[in-house]
């Protein structure tokens, strides 16, 4: 993990395997993100939510958060869940009601990957937010 600063300390959380995980994660996120990153709370709560319903619809249990302030390099927005398979961008149309989670976090974040375990049983998405 990144370095982290004198704040907040590397916090991690397990989610609801339910669409409840997105109001965890933006919970998690209000109590635990450093007083130094509050500019960028608003994409935060954002794409930590789409992350979170990402890995409940797509991914398999168990679902973790981990949230890490880096200081001046931002912030470290993780979500961790069982599956293997790497999320995908989906082309949607306007009227289309989902699959634009992952054209967000790209869109809206400074960095973004995905890290597979290196056993295989699961994935790390995450994204890093530069205030």
């Amino acid at each position: 993990m990144d370095a982290m600063c004198d704040d907040t300390p590397l916090v991690e959380v397990r989610l609801p395997a339910d669409l409840s995980a997105a109001r965890h994660a933006r919970s998690f996120l209000r109590t635990s993100l450093c007083a130094h990153q509050t500019r960028v709370m608003d994409r935060a709560l954002l794409l930590f939510s789409e992350m979170a319903v990402n890995a409940v619809e797509h991914g398999d249990p168990p679902v973790t958060a981990t949230l890490d302030c880096g200081g001046v390099d931002g912030v470290r927005l993780a979500v961790h869940d069982g599956s293997r398979v790497r999320p995908v961008r989906h082309e949607v149309g306007p009227e289309a009601e989902s699959g634009r989670g992952v054209n967000l976090v790209d869109v809206l974040s400074d960095q973004w990957g995905v890290d597979v375990d290196a056993d295989g049983r699961g994935k790390t998405v995450w994204c890093r937010l530069r205030p």
